[in-house]
């Protein structure tokens, strides 16, 4: 099956406007989600904390989601330089690695320049289905007719991951609809064509802490089944968390065991020469001006821990920038999670027994 094909069966549209034009070596491009996302939001903080200190701007670009992000960030060859940094949901590179492995090399190569500058914050998979639904988890979806939002956007992206991880096959084309939340909510109850509205957001999100007392005679949650033999895999690529009875008073009588998505500031490529030395700036900055961030910024930078944890299969750490995000954290550079898998090293992933390496040894200038 051919790349493009694969694409509209996942509901991945790449057929995307590029970034309009602009000088490009006179700012660092910041691409997040949607501009009325908290994604946006977090952007605009990150680029308002971090320009000044290299000097450069920080311009945020929003996007359709995810396949949009990736679409530019590949096409976008900067003149005389310059970084394309982005926001990016971690189960991406899961859905990438999945195709990649299923013989579809282009997949890879989308994956394989991107790299991880530091871990954000988590989003949490909503999975709304009728009150008398047959349904009782996440896990027994897999005959049903899913409405997974826009194309390009992030839910699209998470649904089609997750469904495989779970089945082991994508949903069928027939089985999924792109409708706004809101109409598909409508659907859902009224004509009955939609059996599940899925939607990855953070908690709380307005279009459900908003419904009024009578909403839980019509609708509910669908709890993630940890004790699932499905649970283990799903775990090396969400987190485990629960949508919260305090954010869903209307809805939820007590949480419900759900799955996260972590967020990740990525850069394109591995940058060389002034582009490096902003890029290791911007990640010292990032690391100084998270405190103050956590305190007063947006809710999800209190989600945001100040560390270095392993990361979802499919992706691995800045040589050029981490390293300096792990000297102002404490963490010796030999120290930062970053393995290799053998299926990873197979797609040109990454290089065996290689580790993320301080931007002062000699090792940390060679291509990754």
């Amino acid at each position: 099956m051919g790349w493009r094909r694969l694409a509209v069966r996942l509901g991945i549209s790449l057929a995307v406007a590029l970034l309009p034009a602009a000088t490009f070596a006179d700012d660092i491009r910041l691409l997040t989600g949607p501009q009325q996302t908290s994604q946006h939001r977090v952007g605009g903080e990150l680029a308002a904390r971090l320009g000044p200190a290299v000097d450069i701007p920080l311009t945020v670009v929003p996007t359709a989601g995810p396949a949009d992000i990736l679409q530019r960030m590949r096409d976008d060859t900067r003149a005389g330089g310059g970084l394309n940094l982005a926001l990016l949901q971690a189960d991406v590179a899961q859905l990438y690695l999945l195709t990649a492995q299923g013989g579809n090399r282009e997949a890879a190569a989308w994956l394989a320049p991107l790299r991880v500058v530091a871990p954000l914050y988590n989003e949490e998979l909503h999975f709304i289905v009728r009150s008398d639904s047959a349904f009782e988890s996440v896990q027994d979806i897999r005959e049903a007719r899913i409405n997974v939002g826009p194309a390009a956007g992030g839910t699209a992206l998470s649904v089609a991951t997750l469904y495989r991880l779970l089945f082991d096959t994508l949903p069928a084309a027939d089985k999924l609809s792109r409708l706004g939340h809101e109409q598909a909510l409508a659907r859902l109850l009224t004509d009955r064509s939609i059996d599940v509205v899925a939607m990855l957001a953070d908690q709380p999100a307005p279009l459900l802490a908003n419904m009024k007392p009578e909403a839980r005679r019509f609708v509910r949650l669908l709890k993630f089944d940890r004790e699932h033999p499905t649970a283990a895999v799903i775990s090396r690529v969400y987190g485990a968390s629960a949508l919260r009875a305090a954010s869903y008073p209307n809805l939820l009588e007590q949480d419900v065991p759900a799955l996260t998505v972590r967020l990740y500031l990525v850069v394109h490529g591995e940058p060389e020469g002034e582009d490096a030395q902003r890029l290791r700036r911007l990640a010292g900055a990032y690391c100084q001006a998270l405190p103050k961030l956590r305190s007063d910024g947006h809710p999800k930078w209190r989600d945001t821990a100040p560390g270095l944890p392993a990361l979802v299969p499919g992706w691995h750490y800045s040589d050029r920038g981490t390293p300096e995000l792990a000297r102002c954290l404490g963490v010796a550079a030999n120290e930062i999670p970053d393995a290799c898998l053998p299926l990873e090293q197979a797609l040109g992933l990454c290089r065996a027994n290689v580790t993320v390496v301080a931007p002062a040894t000699a090792a940390a200038d060679a291509p990754r």
